[in-house]
Order: C-alpha cells, then sequence, then structure tokens
C-alpha cells in the first residue's frame, strides 16, 4: 500500500481542477497515516472532509462542462453523483462498523475511487476542453 502521488498523466490541463484534484489526493492520503488509520473518529473526519471537498469540486467540474456544452455532461454528472453515493454509504459503513472495517480498508477504497475517476473520466474531459481551447483559437 502507497499513498497516491500525483504526475503529470493525471493532469487535465487545467490548473483549477488540476489543483483540486490535488487536494483531493492530500485529502485521501491523511488516510495513509497510521496514526490516522487507527482512529476510528479521524477516519469519519476524513471521510467528511473528503466528501464536502468533493461536492465543491465537483460543482466546479460540472459549470466548466456546462459552459463548454460537454457532450457527455448528463452522463458524467450521474457519476459524480453516484460517486458521492457511494462514498457517503462507505461513510454510513464506517460510522456502522467502527470496529470491523480498517483505515487501510477506507484508504485503499478511496484511493481507488479516486483514482479511477481521475485517470478515466477527468483525462476525458480534460481532452474535450483542450480540444475546443484549440477551436476557439484558430476558428
Amino acid at each position: 500500500m502507497e499513498p497516491i502521488q500525483w504526475s503529470r498523466w493525471m493532469s487535465v490541463g487545467n490548473d483549477a481542477l488540476d489543483e483540486d484534484h490535488r487536494v483531493l489526493i492530500g485529502i485521501v492520503n491523511k488516510l495513509y497515516d497510521e496514526t490516522n488509520r487507527e482512529d476510528p473518529v479521524v477516519i469519519d473526519l476524513i471521510l467528511d472532509e473528503l466528501i464536502a471537498y468533493t461536492r465543491d469540486h465537483f460543482a466546479k467540474e460540472e459549470a466548466q462542462m456546462q459552459r463548454l456544452n460537454y457532450p457527455t455532461f448528463a452522463a458524467h454528472k450521474q457519476l459524480h453523483d453516484s460517486l458521492t453515493r457511494q462514498v457517503e454509504d462507505y461513510r454510513r459503513t464506517v460510522r456502522a462498523n467502527r470496529q470491523r472495517i480498517s483505515g487501510e480498508e477506507v484508504f485503499l477504497f478511496c484511493s481507488d475511487w479516486l483514482g479511477k475517476h481521475i485517470l478515466k473520466e477527468d483525462i476525458r474531459f480534460g481532452e474535450y476542453a483542450d480540444g475546443e481551447a484549440e477551436l476557439a483559437t484558430t476558428g
């Protein structure tokens, strides 16, 4: 198990969204810290922080998608909503089963969730946004 490392491969080509992704990675990486992983109260607080920041980030990302008329906006928004519900459900599970769910499990779940979303879905949007910007400058 390793903390998430930001790499240029995660960049969506938008400084503000990339910075949000770095912050989200930082929040998830708090769960990598062994002291944090051993304290159910801290795990709960980190999940609260992750959910709050994710909602804010998703709202900004969705606004940009709408502004650029992203063709798969509705599907991406549904994915955002589903991912948020998934983490909220996981937080409920953690709260109900504090002694049976390890901090390591929470870290692995959150890092997998975040990594897949950035590397798959957000990169797609970044490529679209780059294409739109290029059209605007040449058109």
